[in-house]
């Protein structure tokens, strides 16, 4: 079926625009008191945001120009670079340390994540190789386990950071996608019951980790010491009330709530914008998640189903887990509210996703005929 041009999806553009432009917004009013404080510049964090937000969206708009099947025929190279990039962070001298984890390449000019696009290339290797299994995708040992040994090679490089919630982000997007892909569900089903509790014993290995789910028991336990950040962050959500204090009135941003820009964005955003607001951006992300899948779904072939449905899982569980920290339902982690929280290689990144995610749309062919072609009947 030849992939004839469309016009993009207007809904997922515009969806991108309102989260984006939220963001800035946000940005903007949990951090002007920080930089005032720390850089004697109220827009300090603003105008850095601003600037890698100019950049994704032109990165947005080109890659939404390319067409992805690009990514299937430069899966090796890929799947290599973001492969080489997690080893050369581990290299002493090379990768950055913050806060007792080694996952920043400074250049000098700008430092970045590798981790943020590594995510995006195990999508793009999961889809590939999905589709090239599907002679043998009814056996679980050569359609499954392949995968699964090359991202289970990612995340030891990963766990060696560490980076534990980009571990389980990948892995929960990458299983989804070889779900879809039309591997039976029950091998898979074994295959979470022996690496849950896998997953959970590495977590268990580092006392940092451990503490935080002792913190997520009871926050309250220890308000001023491990449970300072959880506290001060139901603190922000519980006062916030129907309609909020009002934008740029929050009290909690004023350097009680540590990362108030970054990772707890979205405490300070129920505390200004109330349950309303916060209920918002809430179903922003829903609606994006159900155009994203329609996308994916109306896709001319089962690279661009799969690669689509990968695009919306990473940023969906992205959303989940911050969502899921702020209000002490899941411990503490590293992770950033997709398109909202303060971050410029995360900013790009899910900018850079969400073109691929664009172009997708614009081969798009009949519902009907989509379905037909790229829904595979789940065995049961």
């Amino acid at each position: 079926m030849s992939k004839k041009q469309r016009k993009p999806d207007f809904w997922l553009i515009l969806i991108t625009f309102l989260l984006f432009g939220f963001g800035l917004v946000m940005v903007f009013s949990t951090s002007y008191y920080k930089g005032l404080t720390e850089y004697q510049d109220s827009y300090y964090f603003f105008k850095k945001q601003l600037s890698f937000g100019v950049i994704g969206l032109i990165l947005f708009f080109i890659v939404s120009n390319i067409p992805y099947s690009f990514y299937r025929k430069h899966v090796g190279l890929i799947t290599l670079f973001c492969l080489l990039s997690l080893v050369i962070v581990l290299i002493p001298g090379l990768g950055e340390s913050r806060n007792g984890a080694t996952r920043w390449l400074d250049l000098g000019f700008f430092s970045f994540q590798p981790s943020e696009y590594v995510k995006v290339g195990l999508v793009i290797y999961t889809a590939s190789i999905m589709v090239k299994k599907q002679e043998v995708i009814d056996q679980f040992r050569r359609s499954v386990i392949p995968p699964l040994i090359v991202i289970g090679l990612f995340s030891l490089l990963l766990v060696s950071q560490p980076h534990f919630s980009a571990i389980v982000i990948i892995f929960g997007t990458c299983l989804t996608m070889i779900y879809c892909s039309g591997v039976r569900i029950k091998p898979l089903i074994t295959l979470l019951l022996v690496t849950i509790p896998i997953l959970v014993a590495v977590m268990l290995l580092a006392d940092y980790r451990l503490d935080r789910v002792f913190t997520l028991l009871d926050p309250l336990s220890d308000p001023k010491g491990r449970g300072y950040q959880i506290s001060n962050s139901l603190m922000a959500i519980g006062p916030g009330g129907l309609t909020g204090a009002g934008l740029g009135n929050s009290i909690q941003k004023m350097d009680y709530l540590p990362e108030a820009h970054t990772d707890f964005i979205f405490s300070i955003i129920a505390e200004e914008m109330g349950f309303i607001g916060s209920a918002l951006l809430i179903c922003l992300y829903i609606l994006f998640v159900f155009r994203g899948v329609i996308i994916s779904l109306q896709a001319p072939d089962q690279f661009g189903t799969l690669l689509g449905i990968g695009i919306v899982t990473l940023i969906s569980l992205e959303a989940l887990f911050n969502l899921g920290v702020v209000t002490a339902i899941v411990p503490v982690t590293g992770v950033p509210l997709p398109l909202i929280s303060y971050g410029g290689t995360a900013l790009m990144i899910k900018l850079f996703s969400l073109g691929v995610l664009l172009n997708i749309s614009r081969s798009r062919v009949k519902k009907g005929a989509a379905t037909a072609k790229n829904v595979s009947a789940t065995p049961l």
